[in-house]
C-alpha cells in the first residue's frame, strides 16, 4: 500500500505488450470455452455423470488454442465435462499451463472449473457463470519506486500487470469483465494460492500459501475477498483476510485487510504510516480500512492494532525494552500525511498508559519510506515502574509528548513531554537513539514543584538507595520546586545522571547528634555520584544562646557509591551569637567545649563562623574519625571566663577551631588594657593547660591592672610588650611580660635614673595571677640601669616589696635592693642591702626641692671613695630628694672605724668623714704609716665628672714617729733634739691642716700645715700616687712655741724665722733639700725662696666644689699645747 499517486491506465512498461496480455487471456478463456461448449450439448443426456474427453480431443483443443492465440500455448492433463443441477454444464481441466511458444511458463493451475450460464447457452452463447482455479503460483513485487506488478508462475520473464498501487493493481480486472465473453461471469474463485511478495523499498519478501480468493459480481459491484496465510519462516504462520469491493468501469473502492500473528516488522514495511511499527519485535493482530478516491489516490484509512508481548528494539545490539501489549486506533490521511491516534495503549512492566494524538509524516520522496515522523500525542492513566525499580508502579495523571521519529537510524528526538502529577508538572525533553552498540539517550527534565513525600515515592528505592535514604531522613516536610534532571547513556560509556532542585520552608538534618535546620531554604543536586545540598536560608536553635542563621552553608557527598571512601563533608557557615555557636560546635561527635573543659558560654558577643566537618561514610565510625576546622569573626565580646578573673572586650576577635585545638585571637582589652594577641587550647591526649599570647600596651594602667605596683612616676608613655599566660586547671594563671620599652620612659628617683622614651630598655615580668598577683620574675633594663628581683604583693594588690636580686647602675653601683611599700600614696622605702657603690663615677640628679625624699636604708659591702679609698661595711639611712644624702657608719678600706654623712653636690656625692684614730686612717688610706692617735676630719667635694675630689683635712693630738721625710729635714737643719723625739715618742702636733685636689692619678696638696710645741711645718706640692713620687715645698720652724710668734705675718705652721726646704723623690725615700739662708729671713719676705704654688690639675665638668653651708665659727689660731718636752 503507497499514498502516492496512481498511474494512468495506460500508464506501464509496454501498452501494446499489455494488450496483446489481455486479448491472449480472453481469446484463451473464449476458446476453452468454446470448444468445450461442443460436447456439453453431447452429454446433455449425460446429466450428472462426469464425461472425460478422449486424447485426440485435447489435443484438437490444444491445437485450436494455438491457432487463435499464436503467443501462447495452453496445455493440460485432463478434460472432464459435467452437467449439474438445473442443467448447468460445467468442465474442469486439471494440470493447466500456459506457456509462451517458446515454452517459458506464463501460468498454471493445477485444477481449473468452469460453470456456465444456462440461458446464454440456450440462444447458443457460451458465457461462464463460475470460475475456480486451484494450485495458482503468482508473484507480486513493488519496486524501490513503489509500483506494483503480478505475474503467473515462477519465472521472472513472465508477463507482468503493473499498476502504480497494489488496489489499482485490482482495479485492472474491470477491463477483463468487461468483455462480452464475460458478460455472465458472477464468481471467480482462487484455492491453493501460493503468492510470493517481494518488495524492493524494503528490501524484504513473503510467501503467501495455501491461500483462497474469491471474487463476487453483482451488476457493476465487484467484491473481491482473501483469506491468505503468510510463512515468516518461524513457527508461526500469520494469516490475512482482505476484502475489496469496487463497481466496474469506476476508479474508487474501498477495501479492508484482517490480519492475525503478523510481525511488527512485517507491517512496517507495508506504508509509511505502519513504518513506526518497525522498531517492535512482537505479533500484531488488527484490521485495516481504506479505499481509492475516484482519481485513484488512497483514501483515508483506519487501524485497529493489537499487538501481543514483545520488545521495542530497533537493532539487534540494543536492549529489549519488553511490554506484555498494546493496543492502537488510528487513521491516516494519505493526501495530508497525518496520522491520528484516536488510541494507542499499552501494558508492561516499566509503563502501562493510553495515549491520543497526531502525527505527521515525512517520506523519502513521493514513494519512498518514511524518514521522519513528527508526533503531538497526549497520555492519561498511566502507571509506570521502569526497570521494575519500584514495589508498586506509580500513578501519574497524564501527560502531553511532541517527538519527532526518525527510523534510519533509529532516533527520537523528545521535544517536550509533560507529565502532570498531583497538579504539578514535569517538563522533559531529550533524544533516544539506537546506535550500532546500543541505545544512547540524552534526557533533560523540569518541574515546577513536589512535596518530598512525593519525590521519594517517584524515586526508586533500587536507585541509589543510600541517597535515597538519607533524602527521606534529612529532608523533612516543607516544599520542592524548580526540580531539575538529566540522564546520560552511550554505548561503551559510563551513565551521567543529574537531579536538582530547590527547597523552602523544609526542615533539614546535617548531623544526626546535632539540631537540624529549620526554616530551610536552598538547594539540593545530586551530579552522578556526588550529592551536594546548600542551604541558602535557614537557622539552627542550639540549647543556649538562641537561633544560629545557617545562610549558605552546605552538605556534600563526594561519591555516594563508595563505601569507606572519602568522607562527608558539612560546610557550615553561622551567625549567631558567641554562646550559640559554642554550644553548637559542643554537640557530639565534636564535643569541643567539654574537651577543653570550658563552658559554653564563654563570652557574650556575636560570631560568624564558617567552617568544615568530615564524617566518614562507615558504621561503627569512631569520634577520632570526624575531622572539623572553623573560623570566624567574634564580634562586640565580653567576657569573665576566658581570662579567668579578668574582663576581656574587643570589637572583634578571630576565632579557629579543629581538631588540634581551640584559637581565639585579635586586638582587645583586659582590664582595659590593650592587646592583640590569641588563646589557644589544645585538644587531645595531654593538652592540659591553654596559653594566650600576644602583645599589650604597656603603660602604668597595664602594669596597675596586673598587679604589678611600681612607685608612682616610674613608668610613664606607652611601650609595646609581649605577653604570654597559661592557664592550667587547678592552677593559677601564669603570665610572662617582655618588652623593648620602646617608647615608654622609665625613672627611680632613688637612683636619679631615667631612661628616655625613645631609647630602647628591657623588662621581664613574669609571675601567677590571683589576688594578689604573684611576681616571680622582675627584670628591667636600660642604658645605665639593669636589675632583676621579685615582686611582693599585700592581700589587697599594692606593693609590700620588689627584692632586686642585683641592681647596677652604671658603673657605680652593683647591689641587691629592696623597694618597700609604704602605703597607697607614700613613696617606697630603699633598703640597699650589699653589694658595692663607686662615689668616683656616681650621677645623683639634681637637688629637686620639695618635701623630704623617699628613706634609703643602705647596707653597703663597699663605698669606692678614690681609687685607694673605699669604705667597706658601710651602714647607714640616706635621703634622696637632693641626691644621696645621709650619715654612715663603716670602715676605711676594711681597717679602721670611721663615721661621716654624704651629701649631694653637683650630681656627685660629697663625704664628710671622722675618725677617733687619725693615724688609722692614714694608715688604712695607705698614705701615712708613721702618724698614730689623734682624731681626724675629712672632706671630700667631688669636682668635675672624672672622679676628682677637692679636699679639706684636718687632724688633732697627732704624733709622728719614725717619719724618714721629716727626719732627714730635721738633721738637715741640725735640730738633734727633734729627731731624737721623732725617733723616740713621736713629734706631738696639735693640729694638722691640709686642702688638696685628689685624682686618680695625683694628689695636689695647695696647702698644709701641722702645728706643735716641737716644731711647725707648712708643705705644698704634688704626690704621684701612680708612681709615689714627691714633689712637695715648705717650711719647717723649730721651737714653734716660741717662733710661731710671728705667724700673723707668714703661713699656717710657720713662725717668724724657719727654713724653706724641699722634698722630692720616692715617698720612702724622698731626697732632701733645705735652704739655710732663709732661716735669716723674716717669714713676710719668706716667698722670695718659695717656689709658686702647684696648679690644680684640671678636670672635666663643673670644677665648683662649694660644701653646702655649715654654721659660721670664728677662725682661732692654734696655740701649740706643750707637752712638757
Amino acid at each position: 500500500m503507497s499514498d502516492a499517486a496512481p498511474a494512468s491506465p495506460s500508464g506501464g512498461s509496454n501498452p501494446k505488450r499489455r494488450r496483446r496480455w489481455h486479448r491472449f487471456v480472453l481469446r484463451s478463456v473464449s476458446l476453452v470455452v468454446i470448444l468445450t461448449s461442443l460436447a456439453l450439448v453431447g452429454g446433455a443426456v449425460l446429466k450428472g455423470l462426469p464425461i472425460a474427453t478422449p486424447p485426440w480431443l485435447q489435443a484438437r483443443i490444444e491445437g485450436r488454442i494455438a491457432e487463435m492465440v499464436p503467443t501462447a500455448r495452453v496445455r493440460f492433463g485432463e478434460m472432464v465435462f459435467v452437467v449439474g443441477e438445473g442443467w448447468r454444464p460445467k468442465v474442469r481441466l486439471r494440470d493447466v499451463v500456459i506457456s509462451t511458444p517458446a515454452g517459458q511458463e506464463i501460468i498454471s493451475f493445477n485444477e481449473f472449473k468452469a460453470t456456465f450460464a444456462t440461458r446464454p447457452l440456450l440462444k447458443g452463447k457460451i458465457q461462464p457463470k463460475v470460475l475456480s482455479l486451484s494450485g495458482v503460483v503468482a508473484r507480486l513485487k513493488r519496486d524501490a519506486q513503489g509500483r506494483v506488478s503480478i505475474r503467473g508462475g515462477q519465472a521472472a520473464e513472465a508477463p507482468a500487470r503493473e499498476a502504480a498501487t497494489l488496489p489499482q493493481l485490482i482495479g485492472q480486472m474491470d477491463e477483463i469483465l468487461q468483455s462480452p465473453a464475460l458478460g455472465a461471469l458472477r464468481r471467480v474463485e482462487l484455492r491453493a494460492l501460493t503468492l510470493r511478495y517481494d518488495d524492493e523499498r524494503v528490501g524484504r519478501g513473503w510467501t503467501v500459501d495455501g491461500g483462497r480468493l474469491i471474487l463476487q459480481r453483482d451488476g457493476r459491484d465487484l467484491a473481491l475477498s482473501a483469506d491468505l496465510a503468510v510463512l515468516s519462516g518461524g513457527a508461526g504462520v500469520a494469516t490475512l483476510a482482505v476484502n475489496y469491493n469496487s463497481r466496474i468501469g469506476e476508479t474508487a473502492a474501498d477495501f479492508g485487510v484482517s490480519f492475525d500473528g503478523v510481525a511488527a516488522r512485517d507491517i512496517a514495511a507495508q506504508g509509511p504510516e505502519f513504518a513506526w511499527l518497525d522498531v517492535l519485535r512482537a505479533p500484531i493482530s488488527g484490521s485495516v480500512r481504506s479505499g481509492l478516491n475516484s482519481d485513484g489516490r488512497f483514501a483515508p484509512s483506519n487501524a485497529t492494532l493489537q499487538i501481543g508481548k514483545g520488545a521495542v528494539q530497533p537493532n539487534a545490539l540494543t536492549k529489549p525494552v519488553p511490554f506484555d501489549g498494546a493496543r492502537s486506533y488510528f487513521s491516516y490521511d494519505p493526501a495530508k500525511r497525518l496520522l491520528r491516534f484516536d488510541e494507542l495503549s499499552v501494558r508492561s512492566p516499566w509503563i502501562t498508559g493510553q495515549a491520543t494524538g497526531t502525527a505527521s509524516l515525512t517520506t523519502e520522496g513521493a514513494q519512498g519510506p518514511l524518514t521522519e515522523l513528527i508526533g503531538q500525542i497526549t497520555l492519561s492513566n498511566l502507571v509506570a515502574n521502569p526497570f521494575e525499580l519500584y514495589p508498586e508502579p506509580v500513578d501519574l495523571s497524564e501527560a502531553d509528548m511532541d517527538f519527532r521519529l526518525e527510523l534510519n537510524p533509529f532516533r527520537i528526538t523528545l521535544g517536550r513531554l509533560q507529565i502532570s502529577d498531583r497538579g504539578k508538572t514535569l517538563l522533559v525533553d531529550g533524544k533516544l537513539a539506537a546506535d550500532p552498540g546500543g541505545w544512547r539517550l540524552a534526557l533533560d527534565g523540569r518541574m515546577d514543584g513536589l512535596e518530598p513525600d512525593r519525590l521519594l515515592e517517584l524515586w526508586p528505592e533500587g536507585v541509589k538507595p543510600k541517597t535515597r535514604k538519607w533524602l527521606g531522613d534529612n529532608l523533612i516536610d516543607g516544599r520542592v520546586h524548580n526540580i531539575d534532571l538529566a540522564f546520560r547513556t552511550a554505548p561503551g560509556k559510563d551513565q551521567h545522571s543529574f537531579l536538582a532542585f530547590d527547597f523552602e520552608k523544609s526542615t533539614v538534618r546535617f548531623l544526626k547528634t546535632m539540631p537540624p535546620i529549620t526554616g530551610g531554604q536552598g538547594h539540593f543536586s545530586l551530579a552522578d555520584d556526588r550529592l551536594v545540598v546548600t542551604v541558602d536560608q535557614g537557622e539552627v536553635a542550639p540549647p543556649l544562646g538562641g537561633s544560629i542563621r545557617v545562610d549558605g552553608s552546605s552538605f556534600i557527598i563526594p561519591d555516594v557509591r563508595v563505601k569507606d571512601g572519602a568522607p562527608a563533608v558539612i560546610r557550615l557557615q553561622t551567625r549567631s551569637s558567641i554562646t550559640a555557636a559554642l554550644s553548637l560546635i559542643n554537640f557530639a561527635p565534636l564535643s569541643v567545649m567539654d574537651k577543653v573543659k570550658m563552658p559554653v558560654r564563654l563570652a557574650d558577643g556575636l560570631a560568624d563562623v564558617k567552617g568544615t566537618i568530615a564524617v566518614p561514610l562507615k558504621k561503627g565510625g569512631k569520634v577520632q574519625d570526624v575531622n572539623y576546622h572553623f573560623t570566624g569573626a567574634l564580634r562586640a565580646v565580653r567576657s569573665d571566663v576566658l581570662v579567668k578573673g579578668r574582663r576581656l572586650e574587643a570589637t572583634e576577635l578571630d576565632v579557629t577551631v579543629d581538631n588540634t585545638g581551640l584559637r581565639i585571637g585579635g586586638p582587645g582589652r583586659i582590664d582595659g588594657v590593650a592587646f592583640n594577641g590569641a588563646w589557644e587550647q589544645p585538644i587531645g591526649k595531654g593538652a592540659t593547660q591553654s596559653a594566650l599570647r600576644g602583645q599589650v600596651t604597656l603603660d602604668q594602667a597595664a602594669l596597675d591592672a596586673f598587679g604589678v605596683a611600681l612607685p608612682d612616676g616610674t613608668v610613664s608613655g606607652q611601650a609595646q610588650a609581649d605577653i604570654a599566660m597559661e592557664f592550667a586547671r587547678g592552677e593559677k594563671p601564669k603570665f610572662a611580660l617582655t618588652s623593648a620599652l620602646q617608647g615608654v620612659r622609665l625613672r627611680v628617683p632613688q637612683l636619679s635614673w631615667t631612661k628616655p622614651a625613645p631609647t630602647r630598655g628591657q623588662l621581664n615580668i613574669s609571675g601567677r595571677l590571683g589576688d594578689p598577683a604573684q611576681i616571680d620574675t622582675l627584670s628591667v633594663g636600660g642604658p645605665g640601669l639593669s636589675a632583676k628581683g621579685t615582686v611582693d604583693l599585700n592581700a589587697g594588690g599594692s606593693l609590700n616589696r620588689i627584692r632586686f636580686t642585683n641592681l647596677s647602675a652604671g658603673q657605680w653601683l652593683n647591689a641587691p635592693v629592696d623597694l618597700i611599700g609604704q602605703g597607697a600614696g607614700k613613696p617606697v622605702k630603699v633598703a640597699v642591702r650589699g653589694g658595692s657603690l663607686d662615689l668616683r663615677r656616681a650621677e645623683f640628679g639634681p637637688s629637686q626641692g620639695g618635701s623630704a625624699g623617699p628613706p634609703m636604708q643602705i647596707t653597703l659591702d663597699r663605698l669606692q671613695i678614690t681609687d685607694t679609698i673605699a669604705l667597706t661595711g658601710l651602714t647607714g639611712t640616706f635621703d634622696t630628694r637632693r641626691g644621696l644624702d645621709g650619715a654612715f657608719q663603716a670602715r676605711l678600706n676594711g681597717q679602721t672605724p670611721v663615721s661621716g654623712r654624704v651629701v649631694p653636690q653637683n650630681g656627685r656625692s660629697a663625704v664628710r668623714m671622722t675618725a677617733q684614730d687619725a693615724g688609722g686612717v692614714l694608715r688604712s688610706a695607705g698614705l701615712l704609716k708613721q702618724v698614730t692617735g689623734g682624731a681626724l676630719g675629712l672632706t671630700l667635694l667631688p669636682v668635675g665628672s672624672g672622679g676628682a675630689f677637692d679636699g679639706e683635712l684636718t687632724m688633732g693630738g697627732i704624733r709622728i714617729k719614725q717619719a724618714p721625710g721629716i727626719a732627714a729635714l730635721l738633721n738637715a737643719v741640725s735640730v738633734v733634739g727633734l729627731i731624737n723625739e721623732l725617733n723616740g715618742d713621736g713629734i706631738y702636733f696639735d693640729k694638722v691642716e691640709g686642702r688638696f685636689r685628689l685624682t686618680p692619678d695625683s694628689l695636689t696638696l695647695t696647702e698644709g700645715s701641722a702645728v706643735g710645741a716641737s716644731m711647725g711645718l707648712s708643705m705644698d706640692g704634688v704626690y704621684a700616687l701612680n708612681s709615689g713620687l714627691l714633689n712637695m715645698q715648705g717650711t719647717i720652724t723649730p721651737v714653734y712655741l716660741l717662733n710661731g710668734i710671728g705667724s700673723v705675718l707668714t703661713r699656717k705652721g710657720e713662725g717668724l724665722f724657719g727654713f724653706h726646704y724641699t722634698l722630692k723623690g720616692p715617698a720612702k725615700d724622698p731626697s732632701v733639700s733645705v735652704n739655710p739662708l732663709s732661716a735669716l729671713t723674716p717669714g713676710m719676705f719668706r716667698e722670695i725662696f718659695r717656689a709658686p704654688k702647684p696648679e690644680l690639675p684640671a678636670v672635666e665638668g663643673n670644677t665648683q666644689s662649694i660644701l653646702p653651708a655649715k654654721p659660721a665659727e670664728a677662725e682661732k689660731r692654734v696655740v701649740p699645747k706643750y707637752d712638757g718636752r
